[in-house]
């Protein structure tokens, strides 16, 4: 019996590890996929106490940008409990905090907006691409950012747009 509850477990954890099964973002109601398994979870980064980061990067292929530079396109989540401000608001306390080029911006129906931005990181002197998108969730907002460097943004934009369709609440989906 004991063998077959090890075979059992090994299946599971086979099955999980190759299925892009929804992941729920703490503390919230908010879930989201990946196209595949070529995603990771890092870390956790507990920033105050009504401000957590979740980190994920992508981990499928070794991603080299056009100066020969290994590279990590990431998903950063920011869970910020308490915000008692709009998405319009937490959007412009992070351009002031780190400014970035808006390329294109959405609303959506269900009050979520959704940048395309850039910017030059200075210290890795690199230019960066992202999707970003703020969400309310119950009294949450979370902030939501795909990003890697501006020369392979091309080559995960489809990706990112896939992962942000993939949000859903449990109020409502996008």
């Amino acid at each position: 019996m004991k063998y077959i509850r090890n075979i059992a477990i090994l299946l599971l954890l086979f099955w999980s590890a190759t299925t892009t099964a929804q992941i729920r973002i703490p503390e919230t109601n908010v879930s989201f996929s990946f196209p595949h398994n070529g995603w990771k979870y890092l870390q956790t980064n507990k920033v105050n106490e009504n401000t957590t980061v979740y980190l994920y990067s992508y981990s499928k292929d070794y991603v080299i940008d056009g100066q020969g530079d290994t590279v990590i396109p990431f998903m950063r989540i920011y869970v910020r409990k308490n915000y008692n401000g709009t998405v319009y608001d937490m959007a412009y306390n992070r351009y002031m905090n780190q400014p970035f080029q808006s390329l294109d911006e959405h609303i959506h129906d269900n009050g979520s907006l959704e940048y395309l931005g850039a910017y030059a990181n200075e210290e890795e002197k690199k230019d960066c691409e992202f999707r970003m998108l703020y969400l309310k969730d119950k009294s949450n907002l979370l902030e939501i950012r795909l990003e890697t460097v501006i020369d392979r943004f091309d080559d995960f934009d489809e990706e990112f747009k896939t992962i942000l369709k993939s949000i859903k609440t449990t109020n409502s989906s996008r």
